[in-house]
This record gives structure tokens, C-alpha cells and sequence, in this order.
């Protein structure tokens, strides 16, 4: 059904990605010839990979290794705007603890290195380094020596491409982003981070296996919480305010001492299908909540008397850390009748309707036993509601491994022809827009739905959209969707209730919303000063 040929011509929507990570290859990269392509060319796979065992390469095999995001794909698939998603990978990522006795067989401390090569695709003189302070048992100052240089090797970026046709520009604003999205041969970014640990000074090795509520202690937050408090205004003085990140992923793959992260690695099948989660390890942190260290660090970040306000991003949060949020938000912003939105940046739903359905254990079965994935990282009925009524932002991700359960991967896996598989692959990111749309139950949840890729973030990609240059197919593919519905029986919709559920919008609409209106919408009226400055007017 979702054939090119009929629409190309018509449909060419720019799109805007809410989170990716294109500058991280080219950034982690230490030879100066593969350094000097920077964020625009192509990396290819890492060859490290093909040097670990066969059971090791399997359980990383669905992984993408090549990049997906870099720039010229970016503008051959009609993506002008990316919101990169800065920050540096975490040190647990250098630590594996294996704890399947197959793996252990094959996987030796001798390979470490490889394998963190091939999981993050950095060159092996970066990984050289970190296993180096691993090894001598030392901390990292993670603003200083990893985010900042990150900052500015994203500044050279967009200097070096005024030198070239195609250009970079990094937006401080909605106002420079709009102009500028125009542009045929420009990609306008805007700063995130992911990640909280990101503004943090990790000074001890033991930091990186602590239980949240250890930062609780006073002698833990005397140490940590005047680094953050710096840093987190030094972050605000980017470019005299104008480049402070728009928004921050609070939690990810590991512990920050700040909130409780969720389960974010695949669970294996059985012993001798393992998954990622055996081969580094998560629970220090995981599925907690909130400690004081990280209540006073989201507060610094959103308020508005030390600089732009910085607004938090849900994704990777623990069921607990985003309950504990949203009563943060309702007891000290909305509330007083203060205009606060929830992003999640690249988000799935789960299915659940509840957040504390949601709260169960991340299991395989869990995981694979239905069309949408019941992950507790993903989103429920409950919380998109949430996020409706505080008029916020919804990325839909383009992973292999957050979107569909087992049901739908069974069906990905048996399909008869790569058209086949396209369309499956059309029905279930479909599915993940209109579960959240029956969930708000309303008009306006077509207002705050858009892309959120997670490209080049260590993702498995779906075979369909695995870079940016296909990624602009998808919106082609979407219009011929609300042209002709289909049924989205996996998830309860015969075709009646899907054109119920599209409220009246015609298929140029809906396309249009969510490859980039909305979050152009969503810049207008939060990614200026008049909302992120305590002192500026807002325009009534």
C-alpha cells in the first residue's frame, strides 16, 4: 500500500527531529582523518566489532553501528532540523559486569575494549583513555572534561560550514530557528542535553555504583551539589544565554545519584539468547526516585532567576522518579496557575493505562508478550494525559527495541517481502500515534505528537527508517496512511475508529503536524525569552 511513486512529488514535508545524537561518532573519534569529516559525512561500522566471539556479536547485532544521522543524509531525506542531544556517554558503559556464565566463556577482560568500541562506536584512542581512568580508579568531572568540549566542537561545526554551501546553525531561539529552517542547504539545531550526570563532577569511582538514596547523605551532596549549582549556570551563559540547552533528558542508562532511571536494556530470552542486560549492569539506581540532591538540581534548572529556564525531559525517568515529577510540578508550578510543559523526547507507549499498572517488572515476557512493548520506560494511557494537559511534547522514537512488543515483531520477522515489512512498519509507528491520541481522548492530542528518532544514540533501528536519508519517506508514508486507514486491530482500531480518532484534520494536516508544525508550534510559544527569562513580558 505505501508506495513512493504516487506522492513523492506532492508530498515533501521538512522534517524536524526532536532528539538525536549525530555529533557523537565524529566527536569520539581520535584519528584526525576520520575527525577532520566531522558532523556531515558517513561513519561506517567500527571494526572492533568483528573481533569479539560470535555469542557477543549476536547479542549486539540488532544494534546500529553505522551512522544514521550525519548531515548530508540528514538533508537528503528532508531533515532541516535536528534538536542534537549532547552529553557525554556514561562510564558504566566501560564497565561490563557480565552475568551470564555463556558469556563469560567468550567474553574476557582482554576484549573490554572492543566491546565498548563496537557499542558506542568511538575510536579505540577515546576508549584507550577512559578504561585508562577506570583502571587508576579516578573520577570524572563529566561538565568540564566531556560536555563542554562537546559544546564547542558543535560551535566549530557551525563555523566551519560558513566556509561551504551546506551550513549548520545552531538556533537560540524560535525567532533564528523559523528563519532558518527555510533554507534548502541548512540544518538548524537546537542544544539538549540527556542525561543530568552531565553537569555533575563524579570525583570518586564509587560514585558510579551508588544507590540514589546515598546522595542523600550530607556528606555525598556537600560534595556534588556545588558542582552542579555551578555548572548549571555556567550552562546558562552559553553564548550570553542564547545556546543554553532548551531542555535535559533528566535521567538515562545508569545511576546519576539524582532520580531513578528505568530499565533501558533488552532482557534475554534464556540462557542462551542473552540480552544486553547481562552484559552491563543497571540496577545500581534503577527504579528509584527522586533523592535531595536531584529535587534541588531540577529545581536550578527550571528556574528562571539564574538564567534561561531549562525544561525537563521525562524519558528514561523510573516510573517512580516521573510520578515523583508530576507531583513536583503540580505542587510547585501548575498549581499556582504557572505554565510548565512535559517533554518526552523519544518516547513509546507501552499500552498500560495507568502509571502504576506501568511499575511492573521489565521482564522478556513483559517486554514481547504483546503489540506495544510494556516497558516501563515507555509511556502509558495515564501519562499522556498528563502530558496533554500541560500542553506539552511527545517524540515518537524510530527504535526497533522500544517500539514493538513481541507480537509485532513476530510479524516484522515473518514478513513476506521488503514491502511487506514497510507496511507493518508504517501500522506500528500509526499505532503509537493514535494509542496516544484514544488516550487523551481529545482534539488536541494531534497538537503535541512529532518525531523524537534517537538516531545515532546506540539504538536498534527499524529496517525501514534506519537513516536519516529514509527517514524522509516516513512522511509520505504517513499521508497515504490518513488518505486510506487501515486497520490498527492490535491495538483495538477498526478503520472507522481510526478516521474517528484523526478529529476532522485532512491527511496534509496531519502530516504536516507531525513532521514539523508541532514542534515549531511548541518553539513559538516556549523557545523564547518571554517564557524561559523571569523578567521578559510574554506577548498576551
Amino acid at each position: 500500500m505505501f508506495d513512493l511513486n504516487n506522492y513523492k512529488g506532492y508530498i515533501n514535508h521538512l522534517i524536524i527531529d526532536l532528539h538525536a545524537h549525530p555529533q557523537l561518532k565524529p566527536l569520539n573519534s581520535g584519528d584526525s582523518e576520520r575527525d577532520a569529516k566531522g558532523i556531515w559525512e558517513k561513519f561506517d561500522e567500527t571494526p572492533f566489532c568483528g573481533q569479539l566471539n560470535s555469542p557477543i556479536r549476536k547479542a549486539l547485532q540488532r544494534i546500529e553501528k553505522k551512522s544514521q544521522a550525519n548531515f548530508d543524509q540528514a538533508l537528503e531525506g528532508n531533515v532541516r532540523g535536528v534538536f542534537l542531544a549532547m552529553g557525554p556517554v556514561e562510564r558504566n558503559f566501560f564497565k561490563p559486569k557480565i552475568r551470564n556464565l555463556l558469556l563469560r566463556l567468550f567474553l574476557k577482560e582482554k576484549h573490554f575494549r572492543n566491546l565498548a568500541a563496537c557499542i558506542t562506536g568511538f575510536d579505540m584512542e577515546k576508549v584507550d583513555k577512559i578504561f585508562r581512568r577506570i583502571e587508576n580508579r579516578q573520577g570524572i568531572d563529566y561538565f568540564n572534561e566531556e560536555l563542554q568540549p562537546e559544546y564547542d566542537f558543535l560551535k566549530s561545526e557551525a563555523d566551519k560550514s560558513k566556509d561551504r554551501q551546506k551550513k549548520m546553525v545552531i538556533a537560540g531561539d524560535f525567532k533564528e530557528f523559523s528563519r532558518h529552517i527555510e533554507e534548502k542547504d541548512t540544518v538548524t539545531t537546537v542544544l539538549t542535553v540527556e542525561g543530568a550526570h552531565s553537569l555533575g563532577n563524579y570525583a570518586e569511582d564509587a560514585d558510579f555504583g551508588l544507590v540514589i538514596s546515598k546522595a542523600d547523605e550530607d556528606d555525598l551532596y556537600d560534595r556534588l551539589f556545588p558542582h552542579f549549582k555551578k555548572n548549571i549556570n555556567v550552562l546558562k551563559k552559553w553564548e550570553n544565554g542564547r545556546h543554553c540547552p532548551f531542555f535535559i533528558t533528566f535521567c538515562h542508562h545508569f545511576s546519576n545519584l539524582l532520580a531513578g532511571h528505568a530499565k533501558s536494556f533488552s532482557p534475554g530470552k534464556n540462557f542462551f539468547n542473552p540480552g544486553m542486560d547481562v552484559l552491563l549492569d543497571q540496577r545500581p539506581g534503577k527504579n528509584e526516585g527522586f533523592s535531595r540532591l536531584g529535587r534541588d538540581v531540577v529545581e536550578g534548572l527550571l528556574s528562571r532567576e539564574n538564567g534561561r529556564r531549562v525544561l525537563i525531559d521525562v524519558k528514561h525517568m523510573s516510573v517512580k522518579t516521573r510520578i515523583e515529577f508530576y507531583e513536583i510540578l503540580e505542587e510547585q508550578y501548575w498549581s499556582k496557575g504557572e505554565e510548565l510543559p512535559v517533554i518526552c523526547s523519544h518516547a513509546a507507549m507501552s499500552g498500560y493505562k495507568t502509571l502504576k499498572e506501568s511499575d511492573a517488572r521489565d521482564t522478556y515476557r513483559l517486554w514481547n508478550s504483546h503489540y506495544l512493548s510494556r516497558q516501563s520506560i515507555n509511556l502509558s494511557d495515564e501519562e499522556a494525559g498528563i502530558i496533554a494537559a500541560s500542553n506539552g511534547l511527545v517524540g515518537i522514537v524510530l527504535h526497533g527495541a522500544r517500539l514493538p512488543g513481541g507480537l509485532a515483531k513476530m510479524q516484522m520477522k515473518n514478513a513476506r517481502n521488503r514491502d511487506h515489512l514497510r507496511d507493518l512498519s508504517v501500522k506500528l509507528i500509526m499505532s503509537q500515534f493514535f494509542q496516544f491520541v484514544r488516550a487523551v481522548g481529545d482534539k488536541k492530542a494531534w497538537n503535541m505528537l512529532c518525531l523524537g528518532s534517537d538516531m545515532d544514540g546506540v539504538i536498534e533501528s527499524l529496517d525501514i527508517y534506519p537513516n536519516y536519508r529514509l527517514t524522509g519517506d516516513l512522511a509520505v508514508h504517513c499521508f497515504q496512511f490518513f488518505t486510506r486507514p487501515l486497520d490498527l486491530l492490535e491495538i483495538g482500531l477498526n478503520k472507522m475508529k481510526v478516521r474517528e480518532l484523526m478529529y476532522g484534520y485532512d491527511p496534509q494536516e496531519l502530516t504536516e503536524k507531525l513532521m514539523s508544525k508541532n514542534i515549531l508550534d511548541f518553539m513559538e510559544k516556549y523557545f523564547q525569552d518571554s517564557y524561559l527569562k523571569k523578567n521578559e513580558i510574554r506577548p498576551v
